[in-house]
């Protein structure tokens, strides 16, 4: 179920996530964003770019998804 939510509003929820994060940043608090940066920085390192290389994703692309969407763009693939 929650794999079948993933695929359908997660990368919705993360544009928002990004959207109000940063518009925070431009009020001056951008820790949220940092944050969400960072976390999903770590989460490539960990995750996603054994992911990517098994799904022959480049390196960069990967990078770049695991930043826009976290875990939504993975997740999915690791299961096939």
């Amino acid at each position: 179920m929650f794999l079948k939510f993933t695929k359908q509003f997660g990368k919705p929820i993360c544009a928002a996530l990004y959207a109000v994060f940063a518009y925070l940043a431009v009020k001056k608090k951008p820790l949220p964003l940092l944050t969400l940066l960072l976390l999903h920085g770590f989460e490539y390192l960990h995750v996603g770019r054994e992911i990517a290389e098994k799904k022959r994703i480049g390196k960069v692309a990967g990078l770049l998804l695991c930043l826009c969407f976290g875990f939504t763009w993975w997740l999915p693939l690791r299961d096939e």
